[in-house]
């Protein structure tokens, strides 16, 4: 029952039952009306016929019951226009007590007296319960038919919601078809129909990045996995191997490995949360502050940093995590510059963009950037913040331009 068109209906139903029941309230008091309007009117008729033509003795002492057996009052009881008619003359009205269920009309006689005929209200309840039962009979016949039609239209309309539910629980995130069909759907449902297209088309594309960084991934641990098992073999097999030359092979190896996983650390540890705040950032500021923190890494290889201030420019981001980036670029600035080598970074705040600028090594095999995989690294980093990332390349220098 806990379904969308359960509770559609299950509303449907309530509220035409609320709605119909004070349509039937208003019109049986209205009926009500009506009918004693009618049953005084007629009260009023008889007492005049009766005062004129019947009445013999208009004393509140005479007998009156023979009026209930004339013919003009047999005639309206049998007729149920007059329910137990009673007569009465009294000396003065306002001494006589009427009940909340009957009906009665006060005529003043010639004689100073007043006649009173008196009329109980049971036909009118009778009919008026007979006319609720008919209303309410009606009604839950035509509740049975509106709501089956009202149920069809309805598995219509949300019949592309379905389509949605089948097609998610269905979907082949490896294939190649990932649209969801919409047939017939109003705006709301394609609305969502689009959302969710978009999404998938996120997780899809999110997912060959994480396939492309595991293959990287994968391919840049493999070699020094590699060589390090080889290593190991080499001086378990050869008695008079060098222990000093094969600790330092064996800690370059395992180095590599931890900057690696840094790297894949650094991708989980940036990914901005949903509730993060946009803040307006001066660039110069941020850049300053993360090269105060990278001055250890700085004088351990005799390097220095040359920021060119005085082009600064502002953006709107997440703070932390443009933190994590210029760090990150930084830190493979560092690693793979030649030592007593000077890092360049340059502010265009017309292009709204960074510029990072580091002499290439000479050493035969400088892995710049950690080879592709800490580039690629960057790549998400940058992505994730909405930035363009591009590099350069010649003989003696590296550029890395991030457009903000």
């Amino acid at each position: 029952m806990n379904t969308l068109k359960a509770k559609i209906i299950i509303f449907f139903i309530l509220t035409t039952f609320f709605i119909f029941t004070a349509l039937v309230v208003l019109i049986l008091k209205m009926e009500r009306e009506e009918r004693i309007d009618d049953a005084v009117a007629l009260l009023h008729h008889i007492s005049s016929e009766i005062i004129t033509e019947y009445l013999a003795d208009p004393t509140p002492t005479a007998d009156l019951k023979y009026l209930q057996r004339i013919e003009l009052t047999h005639t309206l009881s049998a007729d149920k226009a007059l329910s137990n008619p009673l007569f009465k003359i009294i000396a003065n009205p306002k001494l006589q007590k009427i009940s909340s269920d009957t009906i009665a009309v006060t005529t003043k006689l010639s004689n100073g007296y007043y006649f009173i005929a008196i009329s109980d209200t049971k036909v009118i309840e009778k009919s008026l319960h007979r006319l609720a039962t008919s209303l309410y009979l009606l009604f839950f016949g035509a509740l049975a038919l509106l709501t089956f039609v009202f149920y069809t239209i309805l598995q219509k309309l949300l019949d592309p919601m379905e389509q949605l539910a089948q097609v998610c629980t269905t979907i082949d995130l490896e294939g190649n078809e990932t649209h969801f069909p919409l047939s017939c759907a109003s705006v709301e449902i394609q609305r969502v129909g689009t959302a969710l297209q978009t999404l998938v088309d996120k997780i899809a594309f999110l997912r060959e990045k994480e396939r492309q960084l595991f293959k990287e991934t994968a391919h840049q641990f493999k070699t020094p996995l590699a060589i390090l098992k080889a290593r190991l073999d080499s001086y378990a097999l050869d008695p008079t191997a060098n222990k000093e030359q094969f600790l330092r092979q064996a800690n370059g190896d395992i180095g590599k490995l931890l900057k690696y996983l840094k790297e894949l650390l650094i991708v989980q540890e940036s990914q901005i949360p949903d509730n993060a705040t946009a803040l307006h950032i001066d660039l110069e500021s941020l850049v300053a502050q993360a090269s105060l923190y990278a001055t250890p890494l700085l004088q351990r290889k005799h390097q220095s940093l040359d920021l060119k201030r005085g082009n600064s420019f502002t953006i709107t981001t997440h703070s932390q995590s443009l933190t994590k980036l210029i760090l990150t670029i930084l830190e493979n600035c560092i690693n793979h510059a030649p030592e007593n080598s000077t890092i360049t970074i340059v502010l265009h705040p017309k292009e709204k963009k960074i510029v990072f600028a580091n002499a290439i090594t000479s050493a035969k095999d400088p892995t710049l950037f950690s080879s592709s995989l800490g580039l690629n690294i960057i790549r998400r980093l940058s992505f994730a913040l909405n930035m363009e990332l591009s590099v350069e390349e010649s003989d003696e220098t590296f550029l890395l331009s991030l457009n903000c």
